[in-house]
């Protein structure tokens, strides 16, 4: 879910996978007419053990202590609990996407990550429609209707 709904203090590793998820999507276009397909996963927070190994380092910058500050202090309270996705029963979801006749271009897989995706689609969809006449106002008169995409 890091590729749609990041988080202050991940962008190094939401920018792999918005990297990630890029190629998967221009791959999908480009396999599927010879049945090869390509899936994406948008896993939420699943009980791996990652709360033993996510540490934060540094010292705090108090200009930050709203934003990154208060997700690296999460960092120090992580417990199982915080996760509520099994890993295997995402194991079995994946098998049934990836055995099924017909196979999604997006699979999302937790509740965290329904919620948080949820929530900046949203969040998306308002701003897109609400810049909807400034995106038009810059194209050359008329040029809309021969564009390419």
């Amino acid at each position: 879910m890091d590729r749609l709904a990041s988080l202050p203090a991940n962008g190094y590793y939401s920018s792999s996978k918005f990297a990630l998820e890029g190629f998967t999507e221009a791959l999908w276009q480009e396999i599927e007419h010879v049945d090869l397909r390509a899936v994406i996963i948008q896993p939420g927070s699943f009980r791996t053990g990652i709360e033993n190994r996510t540490k934060a380092s540094g010292e705090a910058i108090a200009d930050y202590a709203d934003t990154a500050g208060a997700f690296c202090g999460l960092m120090g309270s992580l417990a199982p609990e915080m996760f509520p996705g099994d890993p295997e029963r995402a194991a079995g979801a994946i098998y049934e996407v990836a055995t099924a006749p017909q196979t999604p271009h997006w699979v999302v897989l937790g509740s965290s990550a329904q919620r948080r995706i949820g929530v900046k689609l949203e969040q998306l969809t308002a701003e897109f429609e609400a810049g909807k006449d400034r995106a038009y106002s810059t194209d050359f008169p008329g040029a809309a209707d021969n564009a390419v995409l």
